[in-house]
């Protein structure tokens, strides 16, 4: 049978060379012009209306004439920090690291708590005093115990580089 036979565009009058040679690798006899789009020398012309062209000059940066500036008005100053300070502050004591021995006396830290609208509010004494944050309080429970426990949570000495015994 012919291998040609219903094929549009082949010539029927010459027999297909062979596909593939001795080695299996494909074999091109009639080989086209492939446009890679990279122009090579002594291949490629450059059109002469290229050459024509040129870059529109750069202007000197010495010349330009600058617009009207607006200074740039200074920054807001940031509003100073308020801290509350508790109208009737209890005084809370709670220990933060126990008593290995003789020579270690252990750690305790002090700060006042005040209970208002349903919140127990916890200010240290350490460095100045300053707020530690607030924790609610529920019917029955007693704010000092919930006091002592922010407290402890938050000055407590814990962290990665504390010692573990």
């Amino acid at each position: 049978m012919d291998q040609s036979a219903g094929l549009i565009g082949v010539d029927d009058s010459k027999p297909l060379p062979p596909a593939r040679d001795e080695k299996g690798r494909e074999v091109f006899y009639d080989i086209d012009t492939i446009v890679t789009g990279v122009p090579r020398d002594g291949r490629d012309t450059v059109p002469p209306e290229w050459l024509k062209r040129q870059p529109k000059p750069t202007p000197d940066p010495r010349q330009r004439v600058y617009k009207e500036t607006k200074a740039i008005p200074p920054l807001p100053k940031a509003p100073e920090p308020r801290v509350d300070r508790p109208p009737d502050p209890q005084r809370v004591r709670a220990e933060v690291r126990e008593c290995k021995n003789d020579n270690d006396p252990g750690e305790i830290v002090e700060g006042y708590y005040d209970v208002r609208d349903g919140q127990v509010y916890v200010w240290t004494v350490e460095h100045g005093a300053r707020p530690l944050g607030h924790a609610p309080v529920r019917l029955g429970d007693d704010p000092a115990v919930v006091a002592r426990r922010l407290l402890r949570d938050k000055v407590g000495r814990g962290g990665f580089w504390h010692r573990l015994h």
